[in-house]
């Protein structure tokens, strides 16, 4: 594969109209997508293209999310994305992302993702060494990034979802970015409506099982303090994700 392997990806991403949510402000989920986007961009410059996985059956799922939106961003505006590898461990990859506006350079929105390398979607499996030595940043060791999950307080309110088809990824369950938006419909149903519209606000979830098409969920939401908690689960009590939302000052 690639003997030159670039460090760090980028490219220039116009948003789309329907990218945009009330006020005609990029939604949470939309910035998840796109460091999505750019892993599969850096990854195909390094020589490793989605076929290359997907002929070998391997899919990177994410474990960790952690997305700080910082500014707005709106339709028509032109924003550079930027990708790169912080480290690894076994069958884990951390990228780095950053979304900053294309006229002025100013933040728009930094993540960083926890990808965890699985057989058929399944599988944890280990990083194949070709890869793992094709990449700079893979020879820096990270560790996993635990999110604590609180108990919910008695009486707070569940509502029922599905995975609908228009939420699937290519392995036919619901895309880790869709979470971003059952998050914030969630916190918005609570009354938390001024802090999904906060900037800068900060998103954290982990991830533990794949919600595959028409599955039936349970979500709720609740505020702690200054913090909005998140979970979702199935109807029998299977924990999909739970998550946390904090808006800065």
């Amino acid at each position: 594969m690639s003997n030159n392997a670039p460090e760090s990806f980028s490219l220039t991403y116009r948003i789309r109209y329907d990218e945009c949510g009330a006020g005609g402000v990029v939604r949470a989920s939309v910035y998840v997508r796109l460091l999505q986007e750019m892993a599969f961009e850096h990854s195909t410059a390094c020589g490793y293209p989605p076929d290359w996985n997907i002929a070998r059956g391997l899919f990177w799922l994410a474990r960790r999310v952690r997305l700080m939106v910082e500014a707005p961003a709106r339709h028509g505006d032109a924003l550079v994305c930027t990708t790169r590898l912080l480290g690894a461990r076994r069958i884990l990859a951390r990228r780095l992302g950053t979304v900053r506006r294309g006229d002025n350079d100013t933040p728009v929105a930094t993540g960083v993702v926890d990808w965890i390398l699985t057989q058929n979607g399944t599988t944890p499996v280990r990083i194949p060494e070709e890869v793992a030595a094709t990449f700079p940043g893979m020879e820096r060791t990270v560790a996993p990034l635990p999110l604590e999950e609180p108990d919910p307080p008695a009486g707070v309110p569940e509502a029922c979802l599905w995975v609908r088809t228009s939420d699937a990824d290519a392995m036919a369950h619901a895309n880790h970015a869709v979470y971003l938006d059952l998050l914030d419909d969630a916190v918005f149903r609570a009354g938390g409506g001024p802090v999904i519209a906060a900037h800068p606000r900060t998103y954290d979830l982990q991830y533990h099982a794949a919600a595959p098409v028409g599955a039936a969920l349970r979500d709720l939401a609740w505020a702690e303090g200054g913090t909005w908690h998140y979970r979702l689960a199935t109807p029998e009590g299977l924990l999909i994700l739970h998550g946390r939302l904090v808006a800065s000052a």
